[in-house]
């Protein structure tokens, strides 16, 4: 559970959010229950609004952070809504995870839904580099676990 803590016009409000079976975003003891915007990774990016503060929850994989007013508390960068996403990366997400199944299994689609969060982070970032090479190391390794599973069939 993470908890943060925000002062509008001189209220303190309380923000918690709570992972298990459903995702909890509780705001001064009221609860909402959310839903991932993407069936492979946890993808969040839920807004609240206290008078003239504008803040935005935000969760990729099992990463959380709370931007106030443009900026994340956690890590002092600007907030990017999670729709400035290309395209192209919700294709190499499911490509990681559901190819990576069908190559060589649940190893691979655990591997494939890891490495999606980090394909999510670099495109926010404007990273495309690291993007398409951390697209590459995960699908190497893919590969190199299917040729491992081959082996020890023989």
């Amino acid at each position: 559970m993470k908890k943060w803590e925000v002062e509008s016009d001189g209220v303190k409000h309380e923000i918690q959010y709570k992972t298990g079976l459903r995702v909890k975003i509780i705001v001064d003891g009221e609860t909402y229950k959310v839903k991932s915007s993407n069936s492979f990774i946890n993808i969040i990016d839920y807004g609240i609004n206290f008078g003239n503060t504008e803040c935005k929850l935000v969760a990729i994989g099992n990463k959380v952070d709370l931007a106030v007013n443009g900026m994340f508390l956690g890590s002092n960068k600007p907030y990017e809504p999670i729709s400035n996403v290309p395209a192209f990366v919700w294709v190499l997400i499911g490509v990681s995870t559901l190819g990576g199944y069908l190559l060589s299994g649940i190893l691979s689609l655990v591997l494939g839904a890891l490495m999606s969060s980090l394909y999510v982070k670099f495109a926010l970032q404007k990273n495309k580099g690291a993007l398409i090479g951390s697209f590459i190391g995960c699908s190497a390794i893919q590969i190199l676990i299917l040729c491992a599973l081959f082996s020890v069939m023989r």
